[in-house]
């Protein structure tokens, strides 16, 4: 669980800088494959020189960021507030 949480917000981080700009590298129909394979290169936490690259069709980056996305959510909420 702990490497997923990992995972996903270093996936989350990554997601932004990774991206094509607008009208670049889609097809012409405007309509994205889910099933092309990207892949990108991610750091590891902690380390700036170790990277790796991971490859999954955009269908499994988009439920890896859902799934990041909706733990760090689950973590935020179910903190205890402080008393002052």
């Amino acid at each position: 669980m702990k490497t997923m949480i990992i995972l996903g917000s270093i996936l989350t981080s990554g997601a932004a800088v990774a991206q094509a700009p607008a009208g670049e590298g889609s097809p012409k129909g405007g309509t994205i494959d889910p099933n092309e394979i990207v892949c990108m290169n991610l750091s590891d936490t902690g380390s700036r020189l170790t990277r790796h690259r991971v490859c999954m069709t955009r269908a499994q980056w988009a439920e890896s960021r859902r799934t990041s996305r909706q733990d760090a959510e689950h973590t935020q909420s179910s903190r205890n507030p402080r008393q002052y």
